[in-house]
């Protein structure tokens, strides 16, 4: 199944829960083929948290629109490195952001070319710990245009990731509050299931908005909807 229909099919049951069970293949350990295929046969540590971490981006994409002005293309990108993010998991957990930028980069996804490939391996290279930077030969090596891109797209992929710090799909939808948005915040309207505790989540992703503030110069803003 493509990233694009995971995210009409989610999007469906967020408007309307679906019955226990129906969303098994969201929650299921292992990949689908599709999935396997769009990984170049990648694996990761947790494939709902992937999952729902590809979601996530993608909303957060549509949410800063306006400010980014990126197109589907570029979307393909973070899609790909949000599902594939945590790849180097399965070497190290210290340092997995990096053995991610190394798997992603020498796998053979499908549907990208060499430079795209490199591209998603630094957006994944740069969803945790240290922000893009000159010094990093990962990130010089890029094009001007795609360094401006990586950046962009990794600063979504950060809030991302932090938005499931727990593991368990807990946010159901995240977007922009364009009444409270303004040229100083940015503010995310975010949407939990029932009872669940937002307070780690939270926590990490105004840590991880770090790099989203310095691309879009402005603070990020939280507001939890009933």
């Amino acid at each position: 199944m493509k990233m694009l229909d995971i995210r009409a099919k989610v999007s469906k049951h967020m408007i309307n829960p679906a019955p226990a069970g129906e969303l098994d293949w969201w929650q299921l350990p292992e990949p689908t083929a599709e999935e396997l295929r769009l990984s170049g046969g990648l694996q990761v540590e947790d494939w709902p948290h992937a999952r729902q971490v590809a979601w996530l981006s993608a909303q957060l994409f549509e949410a800063t629109k306006s400010l980014h002005r990126l197109n589907a293309d570029a979307l393909r990108l973070l899609e790909r490195a949000a599902l594939l993010h945590n790849t180097g998991m399965l070497i190290e957990v210290r340092r997995h952001h990096k053995h991610s930028y190394r798997l992603i980069r020498d796998a053979s996804l499908p549907d990208f070319t060499d430079e795209e490939r490199y591209e998603i391996a630094a957006i994944a290279r740069y969803h945790r710990r240290a922000l893009p930077s000159m010094a990093h030969e990962e990130y010089a090596m890029l094009s001007r245009a795609a360094r401006k891109r990586v950046s962009v797209l990794a600063a979504l992929l950060r809030i991302a990731d932090a938005l499931d710090y727990s593991h368990d799909g807990r946010v159901l939808r995240v977007a922009a509050n364009t009444e409270l948005c303004d040229a100083e915040r940015w503010v995310l309207s975010i949407w939990v299931r029932p009872l669940a505790d937002l307070d780690d989540e939270l926590e990490q992703a105004s840590e991880k908005a770090d790099l989203f503030e310095k691309v879009f110069k402005r603070k990020v803003r939280f507001l939890i909807q009933d």
